[in-house]
């Protein structure tokens, strides 16, 4: 079947089905967004708020003098290799929630685009394995 030259094209045929309020998507995808960004901008503050609460928690948990932690049963030996591991890992977590505190987000993700496109296969296999490890993590 050929069409004749009084068809031709209609531009606007096929935009009839289709209505699109520009106001309406872009208002929702500005409040999405704008939710994202101050959701986003809480974050580091309540990892640095669960880091140290994890530290504190870790420095009560040490063995009393009497010899078992407190609201625990079971009695510990009083072991200083024990004892320096423990602080050590309370001092990582309590440096990690200050870092977070003080991080500037915007020179951090500048620096992380710029190792991307200085590296990309490294910047990839590191983030293969990141997302390796965080999987078998959550798979336990």
């Amino acid at each position: 079947m050929e069409r004749s030259d009084s068809e031709g094209i209609n531009p606007s045929a096929g935009n009839d089905q289709i209505s699109i309020d520009d106001g309406g998507i872009s208002g929702r995808v500005k409040s999405v967004a704008s939710s994202v960004k101050q959701k986003a901008s809480t974050l580091p503050a309540m990892l640095a708020d669960g880091l140290e609460a994890g530290a504190t928690a870790l420095r009560q948990r040490r063995p009393s003098p009497g010899g078992t932690p407190e609201g625990t049963s079971v009695a510990v030996v009083n072991d200083s290799s024990i004892d320096a591991v423990t602080d050590t890992l309370a001092t990582g977590m309590q440096s990690s929630a200050e870092w977070l505190r003080d991080a500037d987000i915007e020179k951090l993700k500048t620096g992380v685009e710029r190792q991307v496109k200085e590296h990309p296969a490294r910047s990839l296999l590191v983030a293969l394995g990141a997302g390796y490890l965080i999987g078998k993590a959550l798979r336990r």
